[in-house]
């Protein structure tokens, strides 16, 4: 046998073997760090599957990390009087009442800060004040409180107790129509972001549902969109946006202007699979929750990673908020709990 055949075999033969054992034989793929011309000077690169710390996290905050600990879990024990049926979207208003939407109980529950029902609303169904899967949930500087449905494919507003305000949205592709409205996020100005799912870009409203403007073309390159779910305005007034199906996060102006992006599929560091929602603490750290890898990974603002909340402690989480006294929220879905986490310190080191 002539010697390039007997390599050709070999090849052939090793690429069947690690098929069989179930590896991938496809090329990695790099994490793109570019970004349009007129702007690269001004953002910060996506990082690299090999930049971020290949140690894990410490016990205690080291150069600015983050580091919480576990105080509660709510839902763990229905005998308490608090069950969650897929807990999914979080929001906490300005007295720190913690909002829970339920994916499949249908449902919005309101607790005070130490956990005590406040009040309950919702059943399965299309009318004023029902849901079907309501997936999103904020509050504006008003104490309106918005909840966002991927089954009936619209937005809803009630008052802080619960009564019905207003609904808009059906399904459809036009302005102010929705493929699955996934997470709803509100600014200080009182304009409304809704992450359009099966329609692969970002609506945006007035406080009434009145249209104002949409972006984010359906595709893989820098701006583009495939079924972005969460959302999060940041004190600078930038939207964040979890891309899940592009398996990363992106941030843009008000107005849809792509600034940044950081992540790539995979379970490495800094990597995402499923991502779906997003957090940013008063520092300017972003926290992504992911069903896949079932963890919340936590970046500094220029997306360098920092470490992971609680590994081996989420199933499946959804739902991420904070509230004034810089507490987490974690909605671990496939545990129907909720769990809250509590900075070690003050402050994180270095600051």
């Amino acid at each position: 046998m002539k010697p390039y055949r007997t390599i050709l075999y070999m090849a052939v033969g090793l690429a069947v073997f690690m098929l069989a054992c179930g590896q991938d034989v496809q090329p990695t793929r790099q994490p793109t760090s570019r970004v349009p011309a007129a702007t690269t000077a001004a953002q910060p690169a996506a990082p690299t599957a090999t930049s971020s710390p290949q140690t894990p996290p410490t016990d205690e905050p080291q150069g600015g990390i983050p580091v919480y600990e576990w105080v509660a879990t709510w839902g763990a024990d229905p005998s308490d009087g608090v069950s969650f049926t897929s807990p999914n979207g979080i929001a906490i208003d300005p007295s720190d009442n913690v909002y829970v939407t339920e994916f499949r109980g249908n449902r919005v529950q309101k607790f005070t800060p130490d956990g005590v029902l406040v009040t309950q609303w919702g059943s399965e169904g299309s009318a004023e004040g029902q849901f079907q899967n309501p997936t999103g949930i904020t509050v504006d500087g008003e104490g309106n409180v918005y909840i966002s449905e991927s089954g009936n494919h619209r937005v809803q507003k009630f008052t802080s107790d619960g009564r019905w305000l207003a609904s808009w949205g059906s399904r459809g592709s036009g302005e102010g129509e929705f493929l699955s409205a996934m997470v709803v996020a509100a600014d200080a100005d009182g304009k409304l972001y809704v992450s359009d799912w099966g329609n692969n870009r970002i609506q945006v409203f007035d406080s009434d549902g009145a249209f104002l403007k949409a972006w984010g073309p359906s595709g893989t390159q820098l701006g583009e969109l495939a079924t972005p779910t969460g959302l999060k305005v940041d004190s600078d007034g930038h939207l964040w946006v979890v891309d899940r199906g592009n398996s990363r996060v992106q941030k843009f102006t008000r107005d849809g202007e792509f600034l940044a992006t950081w992540g790539i599929v995979g379970a490495g560091l800094g990597q995402f699979r499923v991502p779906t929602s997003i957090a940013i603490d008063e520092d300017g750290n972003f926290y992504v929750a992911e069903v896949e890898n079932s963890r919340v990974q936590i970046f500094s603002a220029e997306g360098e990673y920092l470490s992971e909340l609680a590994p081996g402690f989420l199933s499946g989480p959804h739902g991420l908020a904070f509230d004034s006294m810089g507490n987490l929220y974690v909605g671990d879905t496939r545990n129907n709990v909720v769990k809250i986490f509590k900075l070690a310190d003050s402050r994180p080191a270095g600051q």
